[in-house]
């Protein structure tokens, strides 16, 4: 009964032997005899196996799921969660330390199940209540809606687990050759914006690009060393650079595969090992590489990472469920995020840095200069333009990227195009463009007024109506281009002068909210502490 596993594990073991690897693949069990006899398979065998590894200091887990057996054809009448049951039961008995386990492959058969999820998230729980590792699926692809993806992760997610994730595909989908990930590298993203929302270590951190440039290059050459060292097929400086800035297989030159499927054969037949890896890495000038190939070789000596749980920090120090339990015995107990692993996962490569909305350099040339202190005009085509405190000033751009000068141009013309007066005007006092709007609206010959934030929110308001109602407002101010802004000023020239108006066209973005609700609120906090309290409103003009 023993002839698949040894045809599938002969090698696995092989390698481990030369020290080539340091995890074996899965151990599968199955929650009933004619699936095993299916697999040619039987517990003991897997148990065998187990045992095997272990005594080579090779870390393994076993792994299960609902459905496999349903799948199969062999499920006998009996629940997905049941038979699970009796998986992890056989597993715990066999001796491992581990389980990935969450219905895995068959994830998408049990999620078309009513409660399907709830029963991936109990077999987890039935893992940890053994006291076994859990690696708790959310590897294969689950199911084509990213919503429902996503809620089958929150269970896991949220909660903790040992490993959230049985195996993350770092490589893009085109190249996931185990039928699909979950999640790839097009995730990366989101995982770690994640992890910062909801304050939890899913195992990933954050990487600046060139770090990861330096990595991957760091890496190639590190494997052209390699492959010269053992005289395997040669790795050109081109292919190099293929591998450090390309995004998948499509992006690399084509190689000899026949030649280095010879070349592998050859690490077998002539045994190859671990250490003879890292004695030429560490002459070809990679000895850091060299010392973590080393490392590893020590961790297999000592066995301590094949405790449950274990987790190898950059000392090589290992923490385990012997060393480190997870002591939970109520809110506030147990494993908590905090120190410096959680500010490290804070610091994510595309997060807005507020400094990059400081003011201009002191060299930048002006865009207004200050006149006198603003009165109230007696002609009845005066159009006052209000801005902001630090409209023009301290800030230049609005949040749709124009050029504050472009923007008062573009109101200037619109109101002359209509027949109007225009007449700059800083307001002082508040950051709010009501009260902006409103105050302009006050000082202006015609009653009427246009008030602009910095951020580019925009209002046209009468002097006899209260502050916060108003002619037109333009609230989506990244939507707004210079036409925009012109069609403005003319419609407040029309108001000014009696005429009839249309409205103003403008265009609705519902995710302008969600993308730049961070921006705005950096740009509105810059306006407010312009503010000079009680301060007279100014005039203006362009420099």
């Amino acid at each position: 009964m023993l002839t698949q596993c040894a045809i599938e594990e002969h090698r696995s073991l092989q390698l481990a032997i030369q020290g080539m690897t340091t995890y074996a693949e899965t151990l599968s069990v199955y929650g009933t005899e004619p699936v095993f006899v299916d697999g040619d398979d039987t517990p003991w065998s897997k148990a065998f196996l187990a045992s095997a590894y272990a005594s080579r200091g090779i870390k393994v887990r076993f792994t299960s799921g609902g459905g496999s057996e349903a799948l199969m054809g062999h499920a006998q009448g009996c629940s997905m969660l049941y038979l699970e049951a009796r998986c992890l039961s056989l597993v715990r008995a066999a001796g491992s330390q581990g389980v990935q386990n969450g219905s895995i492959s068959c994830v998408a058969l049990v999620m078309s199940v009513p409660g399907g999820s709830r029963e991936i998230l109990a077999e987890n729980v039935l893992a940890a209540w053994l006291d076994l590792e859990v690696a708790s699926g959310n590897d294969a692809i689950a199911s084509h809606s990213p919503t429902r993806r996503a809620a089958k992760l929150m269970g896991q997610f949220l909660p903790g687990t040992d490993f959230v994730t049985s195996g993350w595909s770092v490589m893009p989908r085109y190249d996931n050759m185990f039928g699909g990930g979950n999640y790839d590298s097009d995730d990366l993203d989101e995982w770690l914006t994640m992890q910062r929302d909801w304050q939890v270590d899913g195992g990933i951190e954050p990487l600046t690009e060139e770090q990861v440039v330096d990595v991957r290059e760091r890496g190639a050459r590190a494997i052209q060393a390699v492959f010269a060292a053992f005289g395997f097929p040669a790795i050109a400086d081109e292919e190099v650079e293929a591998a450090t800035y390309g995004l998948d297989s499509r992006d690399l030159p084509d190689r000899d595969r026949a030649a280095d499927v010879a070349a592998a054969d050859r690490v077998l037949a002539e045994g190859i090992s671990g250490l003879d890896v890292a004695r030429e890495l560490d002459r070809h000038g990679f000895s850091e590489v060299a010392e973590a190939i080393l490392g590893m070789q020590r961790q297999r000596v000592s066995g301590d990472y094949l405790q449950t749980s274990a987790i190898i920090d950059a000392t090589g120090a290992v923490s385990a469920a012997a060393n480190d339990p997870n002591l939970y015995s109520g809110p506030g107990t147990g494993y908590r995020l905090e120190g410096e692993r959680w500010e490290q996962l804070q610091r994510l490569p595309h997060e807005l840095d507020a400094r990059a909305l400081e003011g201009p350099d002191a060299a930048d040339q002006a865009v207004v200069a200050e006149t006198e202190v603003a009165g109230i005009a007696d002609r009845a085509d005066d159009v006052v333009i209000a801005v902001g405190p630090a409209f023009a000033d301290h800030l230049r751009t609005t949040i749709g990227g124009l050029a504050h000068r472009d923007v008062l141009q573009a109101l200037l013309e619109g109101i002359r195009e209509a027949g109007g007066r225009p007449r700059l005007v800083r307001v002082r006092h508040s950051s709010d463009v009501a009260f902006i709007g409103h105050h302009g609206a006050g000082l202006s010959g015609s009653g009427v007024a246009i008030g602009v934030q910095s951020k580019g929110t925009t209002v046209i308001h009468r002097a006899d109506l209260q502050p916060l109602d108003n002619l037109e407002l333009f609230g989506m101010a990244p939507s707004l281009t210079l036409d925009s802004y012109r069609a403005i000023g003319r419609n407040a020239s029309g108001y000014a002068l009696g005429r009839s108006v249309g409205p103003v066209p403008t265009v609705m973005d519902n995710f302008a909210r969600a993308k730049l609700i961070v921006r705005t609120t950096l740009l509105h906090a810059q306006e407010t502490a312009a503010i000079v309290p009680g301060a007279p409103a100014v005039e203006l003009e362009l420099a």
